[in-house]
């Protein structure tokens, strides 16, 4: 008999077990050990609160489970705004449709109890930190999970495309004609390096490219860069600025030894998309984040 329950420690490895199938297709996303879980308050957020995870349970094996929390008020930039109930994580094997149905029923029940009218789910601002690279949501090699959403109402919020660009040699790249001075700025981060690169016209800041270099959990991701920011102020941008910092970047990091390379873009962003897949990435992976306003 199905059996949806509260948590407790000694489910830790079926709840990492589960993960880990559920992931095994998504690109570059690796196992967690069973100690990720070892408790709700180490896997906490600090945007949410009142987190909770429920686990689904058959014959005393783990067939499913959510994580869910409430939003804390927004600053002047965060998401998500107006403190939506949320739903960090939802998984059940393929095949366990009425699995993935009771957890989301049991989510938006609970939602309604802390009186959240409106739910947001699988956004990658709230994920589990070892879940994929930089700003990937749901993935679409998760399918039957992203179908259950679909299938009780929730509408794609937000989109990111993941790009990849294995074993990379970057491209020679022609400094724009535009006068403005180049900066490289290595420091340290909790996990590796992290690279600025930074184009000023006098004081002011017209481009800038930052990337990470191993910061990221597993051993596995080491050999991996992660591209987390790429800005061009407006009037230069169509003039390759964009190409060329990102250009610069890469070649600095694969003098360190880097070798492969990743980067995130919204979904509609198709700018972007043409400048990195004519620069040598290629898609991985599309992800989405969900929402729904619950009814009475």
């Amino acid at each position: 008999m199905l059996e949806i329950v509260a948590f407790e420690p000694e489910m830790a490895e079926g709840v990492a077990g589960l993960y880990n199938d559920l992931i095994e297709p998504v690109p570059e996303c690796y196992p967690a050990a069973s100690a990720r879980f070892e408790s709700v308050e180490a896997l906490g957020h600090k945007r949410l609160h009142d987190e909770k995870m429920m686990v689904a349970r058959e014959g005393g094996d783990v067939v499913g489970f959510v994580h869910v929390g409430v939003a804390h008020p927004a600053e002047e930039d965060d998401f998500p705004r107006g403190e939506p109930a949320v739903i960090r994580f939802l998984g059940c094997r393929v095949g366990e449709r009425r699995v993935g149905q009771a957890l989301l029923e049991w989510a938006e029940r609970w939602a309604r109890g802390q009186g959240r009218s409106e739910v947001i789910a699988w956004h990658a601002g709230l994920r589990y930190p070892f879940y994929h690279f930089g700003w990937a949501h749901l993935s679409e090699r998760i399918g039957h999970v992203r179908a259950l959403f679909g299938m009780n109402g929730y509408e794609e919020y937000d989109a990111e495309v993941f790009l990849t660009w294995r074993d990379y040699e970057p491209l020679e790249v022609v400094r724009p004609k535009l006068e403005f001075d180049l900066r490289l700025d290595w420091r340290e981060g909790p996990l590796g390096q992290r690279l600025a690169v930074e184009a000023k016209d006098g004081p002011k800041s017209v481009g800038h490219c930052t990337i990470d270099w191993g910061q990221h959990s597993r051993p596995e991701a080491k050999e991996w860069c992660y591209c987390n920011s790429l800005y061009v102020k407006d009037e230069l941008q169509g003039k390759r600025m964009g190409a060329f910092l990102l250009g610069m970047a890469l070649a600095a990091m694969k003098e360190k030894g880097c070798r492969h390379a990743s980067l995130s873009t919204n979904g509609k962003n198709y700018r972007a998309q043409l400048m990195y897949t004519n620069m040598g990435y290629r898609v991985a992976d599309q992800t989405c984040s969900f929402k729904k306003e619950l009814g009475e």
